[in-house]
């Protein structure tokens, strides 16, 4: 029987033995467009961006989804949509899918860590250059709450890396596995970079 996506996110972030593979797209553009919305009104509205993305788990059963856009997280607007779909997706989804706060360094990034972590999120994926003690904090706060730290790229300061893996060059992966999704992505390119990367 397949281990539940959560369940994955969990033995990840615990460093348990075994292979996972948690196959993750950043897809809120598509998941805008699946909803029909207008993209930066559906960053911003917490039904909306909740509807959405549910729809988008719907669609295209990825072992999870990012609640967050990096480049966005510094508008308090996308901040709080963001927070909020995260406490009613996880109330929704179960163990059936994890979900993931990207956020970059910034001088707030302990507080919207923990924010996040309060509200439910199964992994936090950092970008840019962050400070080293403070990703060690990030690593123990988040183990704390049987969560993930990644960071976006090769692995530093402690913490492991999540690979992003082109969509039109998809191969098996291990661990956490991201691909980007511009706005014109399709949701079949979607569902076979997932099967590839599963090694489905």
């Amino acid at each position: 029987m397949p281990i539940a996506a959560r369940q994955r996110a969990q033995a990840i972030a615990a460093r348990r033995g075994g292979r996972h593979t948690l196959a993750v797209p950043l897809a809120p553009r598509l998941a805008a467009k699946i909803a029909e919305r207008p993209y930066p009104a559906f960053l911003t509205d917490p039904t909306q961006l909740t509807n959405g993305l549910g729809d988008l788990l719907e669609a295209v059963r990825p072992d999870g989804v990012a609640v967050t856009v990096a480049d966005e997280v510094g508008d308090p607007a996308h901040r709080e949509a963001a927070l909020e779909a995260t406490r009613r997706l996880r109330a929704t989804v179960g163990d059936g899918a994890v979900l993931l706060a990207v956020l970059p360094a910034s001088p707030e990034l302990l507080d919207h860590v923990k924010a996040f972590l309060e509200a439910g999120i199964d992994g936090i994926v950092l970008t840019g250059e962050v400070d080293a003690g403070e990703a060690r904090t990030i690593g123990n706060v988040t183990r704390f709450h049987r969560a993930m730290a990644h960071v976006l790229g090769a692995g530093a300061s402690g913490l492991p890396g999540a690979e992003l893996v082109a969509l039109d060059a998809p191969a098996p992966k291990e661990g956490l596995v991201l691909t980007d999704c511009g706005p014109d992505t399709r949701i079949p390119d979607v569902q076979d970079w997932l099967a590839a990367v599963r090694g489905a």
